[in-house]
């Protein structure tokens, strides 16, 4: 599979090789070696945005294709396996110097109004979610426009001062994961 390298260095691959990847893992190819199937998993947990330190998990890193050149969306999973709560509290990626953590909420007429926030709270040995509907990353002036099959890498920043960095693939809107690709941000 040819791999492309982006205007920032990062080598990337292809949708197609993301697609092989998830039709493998949901076929079970492989012969039944553990070892193979586990090597399949790591790369595809890697490819889905995955990282863990001593006491954090981040998985399931994605962002949806943006409709608007400009901005996009990051959603992702925390655990925290700490015997204290903690917080995300910054983020930072390498393909904007304007990534903000945003809550989703619903107005009394029914409107989604996005709002930054100073953090999301991760629970002593518990998770929190960023989904659509909900808190999520927003990466507003993109360096350039985003499509299918890029990556990059964002870079979460905790109240526990842990930093995990992780590399976050763009997906087709219609890899199921959510319907919000990016927003008006106010």
């Amino acid at each position: 599979m040819p791999r492309v390298r982006t205007p920032r260095g990062h080598r990337r691959l292809g949708a197609a090789s993301a697609a092989l990847t998830a039709l493998l893992l949901a076929t079970g190819c492989g012969g039944g070696q553990d070892t193979e199937q586990d090597a399949r998993t790591e790369a595809w947990e890697e490819r889905r945005g995955h990282a863990e330190t001593a006491h954090l998990r981040v998985w399931d890193a994605w962002m949806p294709e943006p409709a608007n050149p400009e901005v996009g969306a990051v959603y992702l999973r925390v655990a925290n396996h700490a015997e204290t709560d903690d917080a995300l509290t910054s983020v930072s990626t390498d393909v904007s110097d304007d990534a903000e953590i945003h809550d989703t909420e619903t107005t009394d007429s029914g409107a989604a109004v996005m709002r930054r926030v100073e953090r999301v709270p991760v629970p002593a040995q518990g998770e929190a979610e960023l989904a659509p509907g909900g808190y999520h990353v927003m990466v507003n002036d993109l360096a350039h426009p985003l499509e299918v099959g890029d990556e990059f890498t964002l870079t979460l920043t905790f109240a526990s001062e842990e930093e995990v960095a992780v590399t976050v693939p763009v997906q087709p809107m219609t890899a199921g994961h959510g319907e919000d690709s990016g927003h008006d941000h106010h």
